[in-house]
């Protein structure tokens, strides 16, 4: 999770991700159904291995600021990300509805990765 190369594994949207520079990703992901997919510049904004992680993503439609963390529990560890996206160039009638895609994609990321790392 902490390299966005390994994206493709557990994000079914992402296509493919190259390093950029430092800190510095291009991914090329397909975020709406029936669309070409298009270009994602990701930011590694901050990190506090191996508890915090910062990213800031960019594509012609949206900025999405997420952050993951990690914390120890009693039966594991526990894996929380916070995402904050605004609109670019989205008609404001369509954000609660491409809101409401945004918060489903999230959850079967998460399922995804999850998967992953149990398996």
């Amino acid at each position: 999770m902490a390299d966005p190369l390994n994206d493709p594994r557990w994000c079914d949207k992402v296509k493919s991700v190259e390093v950029a520079a430092d800190n510095r990703w291009t991914a090329i992901h397909k975020p709406v159904p029936l669309r070409p997919a298009v270009e994602l510049a990701v930011e590694q904004v901050d990190v506090e291995a191996p508890n915090r992680l910062t990213l800031r993503e960019e594509d012609e439609a949206s900025v999405f600021h997420v952050e993951y963390r990690l914390e120890a529990t009693e039966t594991g560890t526990r894996l929380t990300q916070i995402s904050e996206f605004e609109w670019k160039s989205l008609p404001r009638v369509l954000h609660g509805t491409f809101a409401r895609g945004v918060r489903r994609d999230v959850r079967n990321q998460l399922r995804a990765l999850k998967r992953l790392l149990e398996s």
